[in-house]
């Protein structure tokens, strides 16, 4: 089976999670004999194929028809988009005409508060995506919050979730980022990975360097630590300097491997205002550690609170008096950790996303037989 998948992040760019469930996603396609070319616009891949500036900057009938010529040439049996590339899919409804071709649409952010669309534009969308053989959601809350805002309706869905690996992380690896970033000896370290680049999520970045001062205040040992190269990361630094914590809230901008920051630090915080389901979080559980998150989007759907980790509202305060509790209660915060790494290697596998999508491609093959 020939798979194309269209993205507007792949490898090489600041595509955070959508980046990294491709990535793992296609590997696993790939280990399990299945044909998959990757059409991308941010990134770069010279295995696979860059949506050239020209046809990004084309009037939208331009892109289409660039796009048609393109399935053409690569003749796939699904087209898997994300990411909002729309017009693959329109070109891929002209395509199904003459081949039986699967369309899958797959969901990945929740959109901005401010994100309203215009009537024309959820006609528009509702037509295309009631075309494809499948939409699907990383998670439950997704659909139902892309449901609410936009007023779309998706007859025909499927929940995908992410997948994550464990892998170990080198004392060397460990020791390397502490001397980069220099961070102190005996510091206790908060963790907060990717909540930098979005509005809802840099707004729960400062509800969280908000909590962090009150705990500073028991714990003047604390400091959290804050990756991705955001575009709020200005905004953050001010912010964060405005509360007397410029050397308490390190910014690291983007690090090469995520499971470095996790191995070191001893409460990972996730604190935003809106998810899909977020693979830091999945990673963090995967990693064994003591997770405090926001009760918001998909994080309910993996964490249980007071099972495999604790859930919050976005409250200086409330999120305060959970870290504190944990660094008091050790044993608890072992259990909660242990408990998180079991329900991450149960349910969220990327041979289990994997196999979920290959039974939507199938089962999209059958169809376009009927």
């Amino acid at each position: 089976m020939k798979v194309l998948i269209t993205t507007s992040y792949w490898k090489n760019s600041s595509g955070g999670g959508i980046k990294i469930y491709l990535a793992n996603l296609v590997e696993e396609l790939q280990k399990k004999g299945l044909d998959v070319d990757v059409v991308f616009k941010n990134g770069e891949d010279q295995n696979n194929y860059k949506i050239k500036d020209g046809e990004s900057n084309s009037i939208f009938p331009l892109k289409i028809l660039q796009a048609y010529l393109t399935l053409r040439r690569l003749k796939p049996d699904v087209i898997h988009s994300h990411g909002g590339i729309y017009y693959y899919l329109i070109a891929g409804y002209f395509y199904r005409i003459l081949h039986p071709v699967t369309l899958i649409y797959t969901f990945h952010t929740e959109p901005a508060k401010d994100n309203q669309i215009s009537p024309l534009r959820r006609f528009f969308l509702q037509n295309l995506l009631s075309r494809c053989n499948r939409v699907t959601f990383v998670s439950c809350a997704l659909m139902s919050r892309v449901e609410e805002k936009w007023g779309l309706k998706f007859p025909r869905y499927a929940i995908t979730y992410a997948g994550v690996d464990h892998e170990d992380v080198m004392e060397s690896e460990k020791a390397a980022f502490r001397n980069e970033f220099e961070i102190p000896e005996g510091s206790i370290i908060l963790l907060a990975l990717g909540l930098t680049a979005l509005r809802y999520k840099a707004e729960g970045l400062k509800i969280l360097i908000r909590a962090l001062k009150i705990i500073r205040d028991e714990y003047p040992n604390t400091i959290l630590l804050a990756t991705r190269n955001g575009g709020y990361i200005p905004e953050l630094k001010s912010f964060a300097s405005g509360l007397g914590l410029k050397e308490a809230v390190i910014f690291t901008g983007d690090v090469l491997n995520a499971r470095v920051p996790l191995a070191i630090c001893d409460i990972y915080t996730h604190i935003s205002l809106g998810e899909g389901l977020p693979i830091a979080l999945l990673e963090a559980m995967s990693m064994e550690k003591t997770i405090v998150a926001t009760s918001v989007g998909g994080i309910p759907e993996a964490i249980q609170d007071g099972m495999d980790g604790l859930l919050v509202e976005p409250d200086a305060e409330k999120i305060a008096e959970k870290v504190l509790y944990l660094l008091k209660n050790k044993n608890k915060a072992r259990e909660l950790a242990g408990n998180a790494r079991r329900v991450a290697e149960e349910r969220f596998t990327w041979e289990k996303s994997a196999n979920k999508f290959i039974e939507l491609y199938l089962e999209g093959r059958e169809m376009a037989k009927l």
